[in-house]
């Protein structure tokens, strides 16, 4: 009698709802049987049938004490190691952050790999944004270690897992990352979807989306907007009430002044998500460093071209059917990769620029992953899942 199928084990720690949804999504339309282990936050409405949800995370609201927070992250590390342990054989892969690293990157990776389970963990980055240290350097070094396999998103983030790593080539999976297809475009004119922002329909708008953060270049492409008249920015983010944030607040305060700016800041929800970039001429992404942007794959599924930067990953999808590069990390710069774009005949059309990334569907780009599982777990049964939850025969 053949063996049942062991379910995966999709550990999300409460990473970003979008991202949890296509990867699991995509997983159970190859056939593979998941348990998405998420939180308050997991789009459960929109889960394939197929993926069994159980809500390990609970809530992730910001706003709870401290000592909720703690007290929240406990119980909840320590039901998933008791989860784990009662699935012994059971595939786990982690997509989401460990935080805090020395915890749930060393202890807790270190405890789910000697049940003898294949364990993988996505890198989306080398080391965390703007904690570049050396002792993080070091304690990374150990956590890649760990897992069975290492998913990375870009060849570039390959490269550095294994230069400055050390990584064997043969422990590392490369998972381009797929599209987000949860933000619908809205079907309306570029001139339509200035014109609910109370914007002119001819305006050259410029978009930043997302959290606002020093390694993100936002202040270059404050000193950018500041010296282009004929640009109106479009902030959709959060400024964090520490020195760099409350500075781009301030300055962000300042153009508005001007009526050049339209900000959503805070969270922002899907409608508006779809609201800002339908209006954007140009997406901004003057990243001082980054090894792969689900940012740069919205825009680009969204058919809006982007300002980037030549760093990780950007290197390897921006081109001039989707873009323009930022050439340096100045104000200059960014100045003058938008009034390049802005001085072509015409803009780039939004199916020329969604066609570049057509082939980025999570249900392809998981295919290595989904091959090395069915290696490890031969009971894995692949094949097109039915609406049921079961694989196919």
């Amino acid at each position: 009698m053949r063996e049942m199928p062991k379910e995966l084990l999709l550990v999300s720690h409460g990473f970003q709802s979008h991202y949890e949804l296509g990867v699991a999504n995509g997983l159970t339309e190859n056939g593979v049987p998941v348990r998405l282990l998420g939180s308050d936050t997991t789009l459960v409405d929109r889960l394939h049938p197929g993926v069994r949800f159980q809500n390990l995370r609970g809530s992730q609201d910001e706003k709870r004490p401290r000592w909720g927070k703690a007290l929240g992250l406990l119980r909840y590390h320590v039901k998933l190691v008791a989860l784990a342990l009662l699935r012994p054989r059971h595939p786990i892969m982690i997509i989401g952050m460990l935080r805090p690293e020395w915890i749930v990157g060393l202890v807790e990776c270190a405890l789910l790999r000697c049940t003898g389970r294949p364990l993988s963990l996505t890198v989306h980055n080398l080391l965390p944004h703007d904690r570049h240290t050396a002792a993080m350097r070091r304690l990374y070094w150990w956590i890649y270690r760990i897992p069975s396999r290492l998913l990375v998103h870009t060849e570039s983030t390959r490269q550095g897992l294994i230069e400055q790593f050390g990584i064997r080539p043969e422990k590392i999976l490369l998972v381009p990352h797929g599209l987000n297809d949860a933000v619908a475009p809205l079907d309306c004119s570029k001139a339509q979807a200035k014109r609910l922002l109370d914007l002119p329909a001819d305006a050259r708008t410029v978009l930043f989306f997302g959290h606002v953060s020093p390694f993100k270049g936002v202040e270059l492409l404050m000193d950018a907007v500041e010296r282009m008249p004929e640009v109106t920015l479009l902030m959709a983010g959060r400024c964090t009430p520490d020195s760099y944030g409350n500075a781009i607040r301030a300055r962000l305060v300042a153009l508005r002044q001007t009526g050049r700016l339209r900000w959503f800041d805070g969270y922002v929800d899907e409608a508006t998500i779809a609201r800002v970039f339908a209006a954007a001429d140009l997406v901004a992404l003057p990243y001082r460093h980054i090894d792969q942007s689900g940012v740069l794959l919205q825009a680009l599924s969204l058919g809006v071209p982007v300002a980037a930067t030549r760093v990780g990953g950007f290197n390897e999808l921006v081109n001039p059917d989707n873009g323009v590069f930022i050439e340096a990390l100045t104000g200059e710069a960014v100045a003058d990769a938008v009034r390049r774009y802005f001085a072509r005949e015409a803009p780039l059309d939004a199916e020329t620029v969604r066609g570049t990334v057509k082939a980025y569907a999570w249900k392809r780009t998981l295919a290595p992953y989904i091959e090395w599982l069915g290696q490890v777990q031969p009971t894995l049964a692949f094949g097109p899942a039915r609406p049921d939850g079961q694989s196919a025969p």
